[in-house]
């Protein structure tokens, strides 16, 4: 793959040689009588066969500079212990770990740190592949990025970090199926609110609904119950 790569690098910076222009103007402060005053574009062919030698030889340096350059900049891998050695950086992916989904403006809160700053540190940990997001409407939510979590349980862990939904979903835990009032008075919200929680949840498949007669029940979806019932716990709910 290596071999192949620089192969098209030569090649792409011969192409880029023979089909360039050159300009050429007189080296005379006064030139001859004769010769061309102002410059004049040449093709690569028609320069002298020296120059044309000078440039081909250093054709594979500058496409081997270009290259590793390019893998330089882009392709460097640091190792956990240097990765996490910056006390910022550290303090951010503990913070990602312990409060899995948790958003960029929650998380600045949560380690103090500047949006900025953030940022970047965010940036190092994903071009390292020690974080993951999960992009809800343009909003992105944090994990570590170690096989922990399938992307069904980040999605559930995403609305945990809502605390509205999450004391739904504990409200469905119970098990006894409650339409949106009883939802609704159960948690303190308005019965439109459980819609738009229960819309959301139904959406990502976390609960489900069933019609009994003209009222609408809602349950914990089996793949769920369980995770839900140890992160609900963790949370002391």
């Amino acid at each position: 793959m290596k071999r192949q790569t620089l192969l098209l690098l030569l090649a792409f910076a011969l192409v880029r040689a023979v089909s360039a222009g050159y300009t050429v103007s007189s080296g005379h402060l006064d030139p001859p009588s004769g010769l061309p005053i102002t410059p004049r574009e040449v093709s690569f062919l028609e320069l002298p066969l020296w120059i044309l030698l000078i440039e081909l030889c250093t054709l594979p340096l500058e496409a081997f500079t270009g290259f590793w350059a390019w893998i330089s900049l882009r392709c460097r891998r640091l190792n956990r212990e240097e990765l996490l050695d910056n006390s910022v950086r550290s303090d951010i992916f503990d913070s990602i770990r312990k409060m899995p989904g948790i958003h960029l403006r929650a998380l600045s809160a949560a380690t103090d740190t500047p949006m900025s700053t953030l940022r970047y540190h965010l940036g190092v940990l994903q071009e390292n592949h020690t974080i993951t997001t999960l992009n809800d409407g343009g909003h992105l939510h944090f994990y570590e990025n170690s096989g922990t979590y399938t992307p069904a349980q980040q999605t559930v862990l995403r609305h945990l970090r809502n605390e509205t939904t999450r004391a739904i979903l504990g409200e469905l835990l119970r098990g006894h199926a409650p339409s949106r009032q009883e939802i609704a008075d159960a948690v303190g919200v308005s019965a439109p609110a459980v819609s738009w929680h229960m819309k959301r949840l139904t959406e990502d498949r976390i609960v489900r609904q069933e019609k009994a007669g003209r009222t609408v029940r809602y349950e914990i979806r089996d793949d769920v119950a369980a995770d839900l019932t140890i992160w609900l716990g963790k949370k002391g709910n």
